[in-house]
């Protein structure tokens, strides 16, 4: 007589498997579903309705989709799973918007590891969302620890099936994030368009996720091939020049890096000489010019990087945040170093976190002796939401006179950092006066007003410590630069720029001040962020009789302007790779 509960198991697990295939059809169709709705690869464009690619959809649909049945095998819960999966994907989109227009860049993997070290700081970003975007957040994780409780779990989806489910979600998605068979060949024709060096244009036509897994899967800067044959013949072009005589007396170097300053004036509307008057004083009797910055709206330590190491963000294009590999795969030559082995009592200030940007880690690698960070700032007067200039110009002189021998010192501002707009501890009147032209919106003007006031404080404490320079009894140089463009996107819109160009190729000014000498004649001098710690040494009169000498050279014969691709390009990009591993070696 047949047994009546055999066939019980295989109808049960085929009833599991077609559902399973349903909750995988409607997860992507609600993945693509969001991808239509808000991916700018998929989104109407000059007010033509855009072709969608199917297949373009399919691939930017499938990766939530995994996500989603991985979520089912952990949860066992199918709304859940899916609304978990949504958010996400809506969420990722909503940065992707925010970043397009305020960074001029998506979101990268290196998002993710920069969150991953956020921390207590997550105040500073948390200023750019907004109060429907938290209600709307804090509605989602209502709504999930809801179905959590009152949603039943699939009783099919339990013991031995859960298991294997599991295993297949885990092995879906990690061959997928490996870049294994079979999806190298189901991506294959986004990788093969992919353009490192511009995410921007790689999201309009491949869409958001694609663009992700696209840097995750070929962005190892480890792994790059140095063209070690192009390193020859830059070295073979340009040998180094005869040794520099060493000043008898080694001058104080300070560097500040002004947060998100940038003339104004570059802007239709806004007149000249009006804002930055300390600024133009300097300019006139010192070295000076536009200097090109590998950021726009924020990505500091872009800059930052640049200037304390020389090597150029161009030459990584996989790296978006160098503090997180660069600067901590090794021991990375830079000023901090190389002045520290002339004698230098090397010090890196900034009234922040000093896990932010994962300095700390990275000015130790970086060559640093001390950093003095938020903890010694905690009596400071706050501008706005941050620490002063003022306060940040007071630590500077502070230290420099508690030092005898030669000081270092890197000073990071942060009161100019946004948001512009109804921002604390700041005069009302004197905020209200701000001069902005009479064509911008009434939040526009607000918030360039805000801008503004900011703006006029440091360009009052950058005159401040220059003066105070000239009145110590050792020698100095003091170098000035903007670290990049605010991030001000309507403002630009509605204004546009005097040059005709786009924001990202707008540079920044850069200042030196040499405390016992004025240059009257000084013309302006255009240059890239990552030349200026070879023009500084060279300034100072420190020859490291390596990279920076050379890169000095180089530097003479360049012309940077904005777009512009520097002498040697082929040959620098690899003597850069080289340098960053550490086995760049300059003598003949």
């Amino acid at each position: 007589m047949p047994d009546p509960g055999k066939g019980r198991l295989p109808r049960a697990s085929l009833l599991l498997l077609l559902n399973l295939l349903a909750f995988l059809g409607l997860g992507l169709g609600l993945s693509a579903v969001v991808v239509v709705s808000l991916d700018p690869a998929f989104l109407p464009a000059d007010g033509a309705s855009m072709a969608a690619d199917s297949a373009s959809l399919l691939l930017n649909a499938i990766p939530p989709a995994l996500v989603a049945i991985l979520l089912l095998a952990l949860t066992r819960r199918g709304a859940l799973s899916l609304l978990i999966m949504l958010s996400l994907m809506v969420a990722v989109h909503a940065v992707n918007s925010a970043k397009l227009e305020l960074l001029d860049t998506p979101p990268l993997p290196g998002d993710f590891q920069f969150l991953a070290h956020l921390g207590q700081d997550a105040a500073l970003l948390s200023r750019y969302v907004s109060a429907t975007q938290l209600a709307l957040s804090a509605c989602i994780a209502m709504t999930c620890a809801l179905l959590l409780y009152f949603e039943s779990p699939w009783t099919a989806l339990s013991g031995r099936r859960r298991a294997m489910l599991l295993v297949a979600a885990l092995f879906a998605n990690g061959t997928l994030l490996l870049k294994l068979q079979p999806w190298s060949t189901v991506y294959a024709a986004p990788l093969k368009g992919f353009e490192a060096w511009s995410p921007a244009s790689s999201v309009a036509r491949d869409g958001v996720i694609v663009t992700l897994l696209n840097y995750n899967w070929r962005m190892n800067y480890a792994s790059v091939h140095v063209n070690h044959a192009a390193t020859t013949g830059i070295l073979r072009r340009h040998p180094l020049p005869p040794p520099v005589p060493e000043p008898v007396e080694l001058p104080d170097i300070i560097v500040l890096q002004s947060e998100s300053l940038f003339d104004p004036a570059r802007l239709r509307g806004v007149d000249e000489g009006i804002l930055l008057p300390q600024l133009q004083h300097l300019m006139r009797s010192n070295r000076h010019g536009d200097l090109w910055v590998p950021a726009f709206g924020g990505g500091t330590i872009r800059t930052e990087f640049e200037v304390l190491t020389g090597l150029a963000m161009r030459s990584f294009p996989e790296v978006e945040y160098p503090y997180f590999s660069l600067a901590i795969s090794g021991t990375v030559s830079s000023l901090a170093s190389v002045l520290g082995q002339k004698g230098y009592r090397t010090i890196a200030v900034h009234p922040n976190s000093r896990d932010f940007w994962n300095r700390a880690s990275a000015f130790g690698r970086l060559g640093f002796e001390e950093f003095d960070a938020a903890e010694q700032f905690v009596d400071a007067n706050r501008i706005g939401y941050y620490p002063s200039d003022a306060d940040l110009v007071d630590h500077v002189l502070a230290r420099l006179d508690e030092t005898k021998g030669p000081s270092f010192i890197f000073a990071i501002s942060i009161e100019n950092h946004g948001p512009y707009d109804d921002f604390p501890n700041a005069d009302p009147d004197h905020l209200a006066a701000q001069p902005v032209p009479a064509n911008l919106t009434a939040s526009a003007a607000a918030r360039l007003r805000g801008y503004f006031y900011h703006l006029e404080n440091a360009d009052r404490e950058l005159g401040r410590l220059a003066e105070a320079l000239r009145g110590r009894s050792r020698p100095s140089l003091l170098l000035f630069y903007g670290d990049h463009l605010p991030a001000l996107p309507r403002i630009y819109s509605e204004l546009g720029f005097e040059d005709g160009a786009s924001g990202p190729l707008q540079p920044v000014p850069w200042l030196l001040v040499d405390s016992q000498r004025s240059h009257p004649t000084a013309n302006s001098e255009s240059t890239a962020s990552f030349y200026l710690p070879a023009l500084l040494l060279d300034a100072a009169g420190i020859d490291d009789r390596g990279y920076f000498r050379l890169l000095e050279s180089l530097r003479r014969v360049d012309s940077p302007k904005g777009g512009w691709t520097p002498n040697e390009d082929q040959g620098l990009v690899a003597l850069m790779q080289l340098q960053q591993r550490g086995q760049l070696s300059v003598q003949p």
